[in-house]
């Protein structure tokens, strides 16, 4: 199953590069790597955003909505956890500037670049998001997932005292992941 987590993280990532290159391309007024492919960056985005919910919710069980993305992501380096928020930032920043220049109807021939520019921030996210979910599982595949205090209850992976003996949690190597 690992290996299957690090396939799935190598194809986000192949996706992110390609999503990437197309945006840069578009903000250019050229046409990206893919050329009449590109829109296949869009189904590309399905087929690695599945496993990585599924990953991701192992990673979380137990886990509050506030502390969701610190638990989907304590596997992975940091620099990875600040790209993948900093494209899903930059998403919401590009989507609002596309909407307010997008080209007005339909034009017959190759995609336009300012459509290929909307919906490459989109993936550009969602790929990274997908890539650090990913590797995170992977890298904590074979641990215990669950944190517990010296007593032996299941916390949350934030915790820092056990709320049913008050104790504190502290780094035992088995189950701690740092956040």
């Amino acid at each position: 199953m690992k290996n299957i987590l690090y396939l799935f993280a190598w194809l986000s990532g192949l996706g992110l590069v390609l999503s990437f290159l197309s945006h840069v391309a578009a903000l250019l007024g050229r046409q990206g790597p893919l050329g009449a492919l590109t829109m296949s960056l869009h189904a590309g985005v399905f087929v690695v955003w599945i496993p990585a919910v599924l990953a991701m919710n192992r990673l979380t069980k137990g886990t509050s909505r506030k502390n969701f993305w610190k638990a989907a992501f304590r596997g992975c380096p940091a620099w990875m956890k600040y790209m993948a928020y900093g494209f899903f930032g930059y998403a919401f920043l590009n989507f609002a500037l596309f909407i307010s220049t997008a080209p007005q109807g339909r034009s017959a021939g190759p995609i336009q670049p300012a459509v290929v520019r909307g919906f490459s921030g989109h993936w550009m996210a969602f790929y990274s998001i997908a890539l650090a979910g990913l590797y995170s599982a992977a890298k904590l595949w074979d641990r215990d997932l669950d944190v517990r205090c010296p007593v032996g209850h299941v916390v949350q992976p934030s915790a820092q005292f056990c709320d049913q003996c008050g104790l504190p949690v502290v780094s035992t190597g088995r189950g701690r992941d740092p956040l």
